[in-house]
């Protein structure tokens, strides 16, 4: 009779810890809506696929970036998008797309660097940050 009240209390202690109140938001989202990119102004409002993808994201579980690089020759513009998780494994990847949403190159956390990845990081600078998700800790 002991055994069954001591599985009954670690059953209800663990279901109350799964099922706690708190509906705080996991995550934080900063916007940069004072920016124009690709010739178009607004970016998250206005380029589809990035309203998509942010859409598609607000709610992941891992911390997310988009940043915006411009070519330092060609004023071509480009969004750098990094997705990075430190627990309970490290994970981590970069995406680089176009202005139309074409990927053009991907690197992970395993694995060899893609050619022409350390080229792009040294023909394009940093401009800024248009959309970030960061976990609560």
């Amino acid at each position: 009779m002991k055994s069954k009240l001591f599985l009954y209390a670690v059953f209800f202690q663990l279901l109350l810890l799964c099922t706690s109140c708190d509906d705080d938001p996991k995550y934080v989202i900063a916007e940069n809506h004072n920016i124009s990119v690709c010739g178009v102004a607004d970016p998250l409002k206005n380029i589809e696929w990035l309203v998509t993808f942010c859409k598609e994201h607000s709610n992941a579980e891992l911390n997310i970036s988009i940043r915006i690089f411009s070519n330092k020759s060609t004023d071509e513009n480009h969004y750098v998008i990094s997705f990075v998780n430190s627990t309970p494994i490290e994970y981590s990847r970069e995406e680089i797309y176009d202005c139309s949403g074409q990927k053009l190159f991907f690197k992970g956390i395993e694995g060899p660097t893609p050619a022409g990845w350390d080229d792009f990081f040294l023909e394009n600078e940093y401009v800024a940050t248009i959309w970030e998700l960061q976990q609560k800790k």
